[in-house]
């Protein structure tokens, strides 16, 4: 049976609430999932209007409710945005918050079982932080949500993967959380969300941390005593795995497509290559965490949100991803 699918609007005062309704005005959507729609109704209606898509809002409790029609938006409506505070292409402390409660509502959905996947919406880091709340990201409110060891990012973009063993923090703590545990850690998380995707036996690249990779140890010794030992033990776990190669010309690699997943040290390295190549059509998966979430490869984009103008495109890609991850998972758990 195709999935239900919890997607966010994200901040509502920006492109969020646009790109969720876009996306579930496509036929082909409802043909590889069921989209269950978390956020504050009166917004996505004002989206609605704004592109002309004529498509209903049916209000439901629990996704079960859902009956999942094409020009029919199922959704749970969290009631937090109040109409006369609200601005477009302005997110403030009101938005933050929303966002925070509709993330939280999304994951509660997984943990209950109640939805297969989850998607976030578009964030405003600020927003959130104006709110009171501290957030570094998705990924870490995930992991706290669902009580897990260590999550990691990995970009999607078709058949090209990109995950980075540190994200958002500084370059001098990125430098110092590099260790074997942690480089063995995303290798083998990489490996495994890649199965799910449908690649049998990946082949998985991982670059330095220090320029050259280091030249010997000329440059720095990570590479030495931290990231190879790494990938030595992933090797002995059966993993295909390579490197660790010089950053500057390993991405150049991913328009050969010569492995089917790419691990950078740092947010910068892998993000860069991926988002020069497919901004508007790139995923971005948690991994690690025992449920299935992601979200899209951009921000809130304020600056064209509430024009008319913002492109779907990697809303449909991140709802291809989990709807695929979580079919694959399915068929792997029959045999």
């Amino acid at each position: 049976m195709k999935p239900i699918v919890a997607i966010t609007i994200g901040d509502a005062a920006g492109i969020g609430p646009e790109i969720v309704a876009q996306a579930l005005a496509k036929e082909y959507v409802y043909d590889m999932c069921r989209p269950l729609v978390i956020g504050d109704q009166n917004v996505l209606q004002k989206a609605n209007d704004l592109l002309k898509l004529h498509l209903q809002t049916r209000i439901v409790s629990d996704p079960a409710e859902g009956r999942y029609e094409l020009g029919t938006i199922d959704m749970v409506d969290c009631k937090n945005i109040d109409s006369a505070s609200f601005h477009v292409g302005k997110p403030d402390g009101m938005t933050g918050r929303a966002m925070i409660e509709y993330t939280n509502r999304a994951v509660g959905f997984l943990k209950a079982n109640a939805v297969h996947a989850a998607i976030g919406g578009p964030h405003s880091k600020k927003a959130v932080d104006q709110a009171g709340i501290s957030f570094a990201g998705y990924p870490n409110l995930v992991t706290k949500l669902t009580s897990a060891k260590r999550a990691f990012l990995m970009l999607v973009a078709g058949d090209l993967r990109v995950a980075s063993a540190t994200l958002h923090v500084s370059m001098r703590k990125a430098c110092d959380l590099i260790n074997k545990d942690l480089v063995l850690d995303i290798v083998s998380k990489v490996n495994e969300a890649v199965k799910l995707l449908g690649v049998e036996r990946p082949r998985i690249a991982v670059a330095g941390l220090n320029a050259h990779a280091g030249e010997e140890g000329m440059f720095g010794d990570e590479e030495i005593f931290q990231i190879s030992p790494a990938i030595e033990a992933a090797r002995a776990q059966g993993i295909d795995v390579y490197g660790p190669f010089a950053g500057d010309s390993l991405f150049y690699k991913c328009l050969e497509h010569k492995y089917d997943a790419y691990v950078g040290m740092y947010h910068d390295q892998g993000h860069i290559a991926l988002k020069t190549l497919a901004l508007d059509k790139s995923c971005g998966l948690i991994i690690g965490t025992p449920v299935l979430f992601a979200t899209v490869g951009h921000g809130c984009a304020q600056d064209i949100a509430w024009k008319g103008i913002a492109d779907p495109g990697s809303m449909l890609e991140t709802i291809r991803v989990v709807s695929s991850m979580h079919m694959n998972r399915s068929a792997l758990s029959a045999n």
